[in-house]
């Protein structure tokens, strides 16, 4: 029995102390790790790392990043590859990379880091796949250079393309500390070029690194001013490498400050007069001393020009017109004359130049565009008798100018038509045509319109729904269109309607009915098309009556 009990004993006392072994060699563990994390670089800081993820292969083996080169060696097809690091063409070493290690791989005093995860292992491809090209997926990381200087950018924005002399100049200022260290001594200049300086930039700044300082300078313009102004901030600061410089301009454009029109007929009739308007207007907010200079085309003559001016007009008939004059803060003059020509054809439109003087900077412009008139030969309708029904047939959209006089009085019957839609506007000759900024109408288009809804009590009976426009226009006393019937009409009372668009109602017009044709007197220009009221239901009553 004892040596029974001694055994049990002995075995006890043997599963105590390898528990007790155990639980030594696992703190002993525990302490290592602890004391190999402290010996590890610390890799908290990932921005102090240039990270690239390559994949070698047998192909494609060599890669480079900032002076270095990797090359994969060889790879022994289970999961693991040999790689070698140069620099500058020097060899720093060679690695085993094992696949998917979490242990980073040091080298050239802990510059660079390599670190490799899916390295082929041939173990886990498919049965049949003895044939295989090894590749590694490769973290190939750089230590950055941090550098203790202080690294700066600036912008400037202006808030305009052209400034009026009225306006307040805004730019939009940003400096920014793109550097990895605090900017404590940054001084900024200011120079304006002769602006009036409204609110200007601080003279000393401080950025933390990342930081930036924004904000707006506001200038305005002296009484004599220049065509254009560079703004420039100027910036210096120091740091550990020495002192430096750094600046930004922006431009800043004055308007021009004369707005020119020229606005010409574009047919005419040999010996016939061609009416030609010139308006210029003063954008600016200050007082413009003005030459206007307007060339006329080859072959023509001035054979009048507007009253009101002629106090102020030079002109030479054979070349061109001049008128000296000075315009007032957003005044605008106009200046209209007639010329003729007695050869057909098409001719060029020279531009109307002016020379104007803004607060002692000279200006030299010229009218937006250039015209062409075209002179027809053996027509002429001025001297036309009271009695005569002549007229002058003009598509949709075609110019008025060369039949209509300064006050935009038609000279003669005018007949505009559609022929496509059957419609045409007659104006009778005397009637007065202006646009909505009381200048003589350019043109008149006749188009079809889309369909307005109809109420249940009216029909179509005409041809098409007819859009007159410009819309704004003065017709005094009156014009006159005329709309085609539907062949296939149906209903009864056919009658002109006028579309309101801002109601959504139509207007019955008062409308003359003449065979295949319906036409009413217009005022102003709309949406029109011809409605008709239903056909009226008949009943027959039949009393049958005994013989």
């Amino acid at each position: 029995m004892s040596r029974k009990l001694s055994k049990k004993l002995s075995k006890k006392l043997s599963k105590k102390l390898s528990r007790k072994n155990r639980f030594c060699a696992i703190v002993a563990l525990f302490i290592a790790l602890f004391l190999l994390a402290g010996l590890t670089p610390a890799s908290a800081n990932e921005d102090d790392w240039d990270n690239l993820a390559v994949t070698l292969g047998l192909e494609n083996s060599i890669v480079s990043k900032d002076g270095y080169a990797l090359e994969a060696l060889k790879f022994d097809g289970y999961g693991m590859v040999w790689v070698q690091v140069m620099k500058n063409g020097t060899v720093l070493g060679d690695a085993v990379l094992e696949n998917n290690s979490s242990s980073w791989c040091y080298m050239d005093s802990r510059n660079i880091r390599l670190k490799a995860h899916n390295v082929t292992d041939q173990r886990t491809l498919p049965m049949f796949s003895s044939l295989y090209s090894p590749k590694a997926e490769v973290i190939f990381e750089t230590k950055r250079d941090i550098e203790d200087n202080v690294i700066l950018e600036l912008d400037l924005e202006e808030d305009k393309d052209e400034y009026l002399l009225s306006d307040e100049i805004i730019v939009d200022m940003e400096l920014r500390n793109t550097g990895k260290v605090k900017a404590e001594k940054i001084k900024l200049e200011l120079d304006q070029e002769g602006l009036l300086i409204m609110e200007g930039c601080p003279e000393d700044v401080m950025l933390d690194k990342g930081s930036k300082k924004s904000c707006e300078l506001r200038f305005k313009f002296p009484e004599k001013v220049k065509e254009n102004y560079n703004i420039t901030v100027k910036v210096n600061w120091e740091d550990s490498s020495g002192e430096h410089f750094l600046s930004e301009a922006v431009e800043i454009e004055v308007a021009e400050p004369l707005k020119i029109y020229k606005n010409t007929g574009s047919e005419g009739f040999s010996g016939s007069p061609v009416y030609v308007t010139l308006s210029v207007k003063n954008v600016q907010d200050r007082v413009v001393n003005v030459r206007l200079l307007d060339l006329l085309p080859a072959t023509f003559t001035v054979i009048n020009t507007s009253d009101s001016e002629s106090n102020n007009l030079s002109s030479n008939s054979s070349s061109y017109l001049s008128w000296g004059f000075v315009l007032a803060p957003e005044e605008k003059k106009t200046f209209s004359y007639s010329i003729i020509s007695e050869q057909p054809g098409a001719h060029r439109v020279p531009q109307a130049h002016a020379y104007s003087n803004l607060c002692g900077q000279l200006y030299t412009e010229c009218s937006d565009s250039e015209n062409i008139i075209t002179i027809y030969e053996n027509i002429s309708y001025c001297q036309y008798s009271n009695e005569t029904l002549t007229e002058v047939t003009l598509a949709s959209g075609a110019d008025l100018s060369a039949y209509l006089d300064k006050n935009g009085c038609a000279l003669l019957d005018i007949r505009v038509e559609n022929r496509a839609l059957d419609a045409f506007v007659f104006i009778p000759k005397g009637t007065r045509l202006l646009d909505s900024q009381k200048e003589p109408l350019k043109a008149i288009t006749i188009k079809e319109a889309d369909q307005p809804l109809l109420p249940g009590t009216l029909y179509p009976a005409g041809k098409c729904y007819c859009r007159l426009e410009p819309e704004g226009v003065e017709l005094d006393p009156f014009v006159r269109l005329s709309l085609g019937l539907n062949n296939s009409m149906k209903g009864n009372f056919p009658s002109i309607y006028r579309y309101d668009v801002t109601k959504h109602t139509w207007t019955l017009i008062d409308s003359t009915l003449n065979e295949n044709r319906i036409s009413a007197r217009l005022t102003n220009f709309s949406v029109y098309a011809v409605l008709a009221e239903p056909p009226a239901e008949v009943k027959l009553h039949v009393d049958l009556v005994p013989p």
